[in-house]
């Protein structure tokens, strides 16, 4: 199956060790999931910035080594090829839903400042 990722958000590469991101994944049987994608340092800057911090968590909050886009490829690609796309990333609906009632996968294009990748993968059954 073909896979779509694309950031909703405006995407930099200036600290790529330190920081978080949203991400869209879409298949190409039209469904659409969230993620957010944080480094293990952005995670502890984020719960020293928090005086009485003593837990931290994210809704599909998903820890990479580092926000490269090739390294984002590279954990989303294993995520679908072990088979945990839907425990990871929340399904947030179809294209339609998402991105308008005339939008089809090809369609799919980042927003301005962000990035696609497109993923061609199986799930190991």
């Amino acid at each position: 199956m073909i896979y779509k990722v694309l950031s909703p958000t405006h995407y930099s590469s200036h600290n790529v060790y330190d920081g978080n991101i949203d991400v869209n994944l879409i298949t190409g049987d039209g469904d659409v999931f969230f993620a957010t994608l944080f480094t293990l340092s952005n995670v502890q800057r984020l719960m020293q910035k928090e005086e009485h911090s003593y837990y931290f968590w994210a809704t599909d909050m998903v820890i990479v080594r580092d926000l490269q886009v090739n390294s984002i490829r590279d954990a989303i690609l294993k995520i679908i090829k072990d088979g945990y796309l839907e425990s990871v990333f929340s399904r947030i609906g179809d294209i339609k839903q998402i991105y308008g009632a005339e939008s089809s996968f090809e369609d799919i294009v980042p927003p301005n400042g962000g990035f696609l990748l497109s993923i061609e993968a199986s799930p190991v059954r």
